[in-house]
């Protein structure tokens, strides 16, 4: 059932929302990986990926809460499980890593499950933002690459102003550039903690896409939506 209330503009979190990074970003990592000979440190590219991706998030949480920086978060996440593995010139290494994946992580062109189509329905209806937490010289190459920069009023990111989802103030900037009230918005995301609780702090109505199905049953707040498809979109706006 469509919801009693009207929006005029949607906020659409990038990453793992409509852009599918993680499947992109597997694939670069793995080209980097044999390219580099990672095979003398690492029994297999999955080896290497799980100490990555354990050590990513974990940093990804600091970045988010302003902990640390793009610079820090970049170093950290690629020279870790050189470390962890003994490798000598860690950090040299590392540094190299990250190079050879910038100029691939943005060529990945696959989309989340039916986020064309959802794009395609609410074009025409809403004005539609992208709010992200995602590095400025990445994003609008992803999206290029997907080809879905077109669907898009506007790009609203944490690296141009300088705060990251969830804090209120990247919220309310991306209303004031949208010329919005938050009871005219909502926020749509992947990322409980940062886009949920994020919109709600500064009033926005929010779409939870838990296509992981993660459980936030003992969580104290409950989204204005939650969703496992995109397509459930269309019966909500």
């Amino acid at each position: 059932m469509k919801t009693e209330r009207h929006y005029d503009v949607l906020f659409i979190d990038l990453d793992d929302t409509l852009y599918d990074f993680t499947s992109n970003s597997v694939n670069a990592y793995r080209e980097v990986y044999a390219l580099m000979g990672y095979e003398r440190w690492f029994r297999s590219f999955e080896h290497y990926y799980e100490i990555y991706w354990a050590r990513n998030k974990e940093l990804w949480v600091l970045y988010a809460d302003s902990k640390i920086t793009k610079e820090q978060l970049n170093a950290e996440r690629y020279t870790h499980p050189l470390r962890v593995m003994g490798v000598p010139d860690a950090d040299a290494v590392g540094a190299r890593f990250w190079e050879e994946s910038m100029k691939r992580l943005p060529l990945g062109a696959r989309l989340m499950p039916h986020a064309r189509e959802v794009l395609e329905y609410l074009k025409p209806r809403y004005r539609i933002y992208i709010l992200s937490n995602g590095f400025a010289e990445l994003q609008s190459r992803k999206m290029q690459s997907a080809g879905i920069s077109h669907y898009f009023d506007g790009v609203v990111l944490s690296d141009d102003i300088g705060v990251n989802k969830p804090h209120r103030a990247i919220f309310d900037h991306a209303l004031s550039v949208a010329g919005v009230t938050a009871d005219r918005a909502l926020m749509i995301g992947d990322n409980y903690e940062v886009d949920i609780k994020g919109a709600h702090g500064a009033g926005i109505d929010q779409v939870y896409y838990n296509i992981a199905g993660a459980d936030i049953s003992g969580e104290a707040l409950v989204p204005t939506h939650t969703i496992s498809s995109l397509l459930e979109l269309k019966g909500i706006v």
